[in-house]
């Protein structure tokens, strides 16, 4: 199984308030990957965050589909599991060729994950899988998912799919003296918990990649989080080999 943690694919923009899909950003060299890892493009399977809200996810399955084929890549089926398809999970899973964990509410798809057995289905699989946000904090084996909403934010510790022991924090912003009491407080958890665990602060538009053979390769501006510090390890338009945690 080849893994792909990110925090977002930059592939949609607005126009008039509506959001169309676009080319997705390779600066760091996701569109690459994606071609290079993908040993065929049959089938790709959209797992919802939000299993019930079928608006949403109509609409971000289409903006992924459509900038996925905008970016040279294109499947004969597309598919998506959420509440109305859980009964086909395993069949999806089976011939997805990628599948692909969308962003959202962490726990939510934490939640539904468990409920379709998703860690247990993966076990054999070997295509290429990539999370987005949510997705991606939920690929680790003990996720940590940064309060949102202070005291009254979901579990912020949960067990995850064990695909990685990598915790990353998406959408990650280095200037936090625009922050406001909620953002301030997220930054101060975050902080703490870097005591007990490495996190990668990922911004926008940057991935890491994990291949079969377990090695982890850092592709644009991303952020060590340890021990109470924040460090930058790797810029736009670079690629940093990690070894046992340890930065090449």
């Amino acid at each position: 199984m080849i893994k792909i943690l990110m925090s977002d694919f930059k592939h949609y923009h607005k126009v008039d308030g509506e959001k169309v899909a676009n080319a997705i950003d390779n600066i760091n060299g996701i569109v690459d990957h994606i071609k290079e890892y993908l040993m065929d493009t049959n089938v790709i399977l959209f797992i919802a965050s939000s299993p019930e809200d079928k608006e949403k996810i109509s609409l971000y399955s289409k903006l992924l589909f459509e900038a996925l084929k905008l970016s040279d890549i294109s499947f004969n089926e597309y598919l998506v599991l959420d509440n109305s398809t859980i009964d086909d999970a395993e069949e999806y899973i089976n011939k997805a060729n990628m599948i692909f964990l969308s962003g959202g509410d962490t726990f939510v798809q934490n939640e539904f994950f468990n409920r379709i057995n998703l860690k247990e289905k993966l076990l054999n699989y070997k295509g290429l899988i990539v999370g987005q946000s949510a997705g991606a904090i939920n690929m680790a084996k003990d996720a940590f998912n940064s309060p949102e909403e202070m005291e009254e934010s979901e579990p912020i510790f949960f067990e995850g799919l064990g695909l990685t022991d990598i915790n990353v924090e998406p959408h990650f912003v280095l200037d936090s003296s625009n922050f406001d009491e909620t953002e301030r407080y997220q930054r101060n958890i975050i902080l703490n918990e870097s005591n007990n665990r490495d996190i990668y602060g990922q911004c926008n538009g940057s991935h890491i990649l994990i291949n079969e053979e377990g090695q982890t390769l850092i592709c644009g501006e991303t952020y060590l989080i340890s021990n109470n510090e924040i460090v930058l390890i790797c810029n736009n338009g670079e690629k940093k080999l990690i070894n046992k945690n340890k930065i090449l």
